[in-house]
């Protein structure tokens, strides 16, 4: 999958900004200072969040999981694009991001409302969590645009890209725990089910990876299997 012009463009006109320090974009911060401020943007948006991402993991998608339900919860029209390495990587991607298509998404982006976009530098990680900064410069706003757009219509839904299916939600809680390296019976407590219940979850999602065992399931999760 290679980028398209509008998002060659893209990538030619907006990461050299930012590493050039250019005013029209506004450092977010980092840490807790990010957080508010990706939930000060959530509380603003009004119809459509889109988003490119070059990886994901468990951890990443646990800090973003409470503003994605909440966009959810308001009828937020949601895209996802993520690289096919990452979506190869990390099962669980569908389960977190239900409209995931793969395609070339080369750089870390979210338009909002087609009004302000946050964007990273050429030279950073590829994770937004590093450094991110937003713009709603109606200029660079229009190439973000252009750039997701033309990379949406071409990238394949995670269907068709063989992706796993997305897990049932008290299956996916589980899993969750696994990661976090909790028992059966610390899992049960938590989510106020039985061991067995728990056990047979734990089954069903070493099945669901097609991983050799618990620890190899738990390898695979994490992205590392």
């Amino acid at each position: 999958m290679r980028p398209g012009p509008a998002y060659r463009t893209y990538l030619d006109t907006v990461p050299p900004l930012v590493d050039r320090g250019d005013p029209v974009l506004v450092p977010l911060g980092e840490g807790a200072a990010l957080a508010n401020s990706f939930a000060e943007l959530e509380a603003a948006t009004r119809h459509s969040v889109w988003a490119m991402k070059l990886q994901v993991n468990v951890s990443q998608m646990l800090v973003t999981r409470a503003l994605d339900e909440a966009s959810r919860a308001r009828g937020i029209e949601e895209r996802s694009v993520l690289s096919p390495s990452a979506a190869r990587q990390q099962p669980l991607a569908t389960t977190f991001e239900p409209t995931l298509r793969v395609g070339p998404s080369l750089s870390p982006l979210l338009v909002m409302d087609e009004r302000y976009a946050v964007v990273a530098g050429s030279a950073l990680s590829p994770d937004l969590g590093v450094g991110a900064w937003g713009t709603d410069d109606p200029d660079l706003v229009a190439l973000a645009c252009a750039a997701f757009i033309e990379t949406w219509d071409s990238a394949l839904p995670w269907r068709e890209a063989g992706l796993r299916e997305p897990l049932p939600d008290r299956r996916f809680r589980v899993a969750v725990h696994l990661v976090k390296g909790r028992t059966d019976r610390e899992i049960a407590e938590e989510l106020s089910v039985s061991t067995r219940l728990v056990s047979d979850e734990v089954r069903a999602i070493v099945g669901w990876l097609g991983a050799r065992s618990r620890s190899h399931a738990i390898a695979m999760l994490v992205g590392a299997g």
